[in-house]
């Protein structure tokens, strides 16, 4: 009887410790969907553009800055789980071409998690971003404006009928929402206004963006042209946006550093991974395209370097320093 005891005891133990396994596998591939590598670079450029406030003798109001800041995350993280649930046989294709910043996560392709939860997190995301908006309109109104673009812009970015990623227009819908909107979204939270010296200070960041997104599309090209997905790379071919990226990259630093109001300086420290970045991007497109995860890396680094450095000196310059 004893041992009959013990024998239920262990295998009610091996069925919890298993389940826990189970709930911690599911846990982890959930923070992988969740992709949350992405979401520091939309901290940084929301903070870019509050301390962009605070130079130009704005008050710092914490509550604002964090409802804007709710707002712009859960945005984000709407627009990461609609691209994840709409782009599951576009991902299913991309194979070993997928790197941690392109090709989705590859969490529901695998059946890690069933394609469903990436369904109901963007629905809990979607309403929590409306809750956020209203509440961020109700304290500036422009808000109103601003955050109703973000929310459409990044839902039909992936989500029928627009489908904007597949459409030509996709990568200018990402570089404004990510560059432009964000920043700004921190600007108007802390000022009240929309002013024009935002524009010029997101300007070469839009272009950084642009670069980025055409490496992301560079290891994708294979599915994309198989499914039909009509972005700008699968338009103009590899060839030609790899000529594309290398002006966007030359083209926004020119703007960095020769036509926003506040130049830059620390940001200089990041032309050797420029150079790198363009050099590798000419040498795949003529020996061939690999190593994406290496491309997409410096590209993504590039893209939160700049505006991190170009935070610290405004937050240097702005406490006296």
């Amino acid at each position: 009887m004893a041992k009959l005891i013990i024998g239920r005891r262990r295998r009610i133990g091996n069925h919890a410790y298993n389940s826990i396994g189970m709930k911690l596998r599911h846990l982890w591939a959930f923070i992988q969907l969740t992709r949350p590598l992405f979401l520091g670079g939309g901290v940084v450029l929301y903070l870019l553009g509050a301390v962009l406030a605070l130079t130009q003798g704005a008050a710092l109001a914490w509550p604002r800055l964090l409802l804007g800041q709710l707002l712009v995350t859960s945005i984000q993280l709407m627009t990461h789980y609609t691209n994840e649930y709409y782009d599951f046989d576009v991902d299913r294709l991309v194979g070993d071409r997928r790197t941690p910043f392109s090709g989705g996560s590859g969490v529901l392709v695998s059946g890690q998690l069933d394609r469903v939860v990436a369904l109901h997190a963007l629905r809990v995301c979607l309403g929590i971003a409306v809750v956020m908006l209203i509440l961020s309109g109700l304290a500036v109104p422009v808000m109103w404006l601003i955050g109703s673009i973000a929310v459409l812009g990044g839902y039909f970015y992936s989500a029928p009928p627009w489908s904007l990623e597949g459409s030509g227009v996709g990568e200018l819908d990402t570089a404004l929402l990510t560059a432009l909107l964000v920043p700004l979204t921190g600007y108007t939270m802390q000022t009240g206004r929309v002013d024009a010296s935002v524009l010029s200070f997101a300007a070469p960041l839009i272009l950084i963006d642009l670069a980025m997104i055409l490496t992301f599309e560079f290891a994708d090209y294979p599915a994309d042209l198989t499914q039909g997905k009509r972005n700008i790379t699968v338009r103009i071919g590899l060839k030609h946006a790899a000529w594309l990226h290398q002006a966007l990259l030359i083209g926004g630093l020119v703007l960095l550093f020769g036509l926003t109001p506040i130049r830059p300086w620390m940001v200089w420290a990041v032309l050797p991974l420029v150079v790198w970045q363009i050099a590798g991007v000419a040498w795949r497109s003529r020996s061939g395209w690999r190593q994406f995860a290496l491309l997409s890396g410096g590209a993504v680094l590039l893209a939160v370097l700049i505006p991190a450095l170009w935070l610290i000196e405004l937050l240097l310059g702005a406490f006296g320093f």
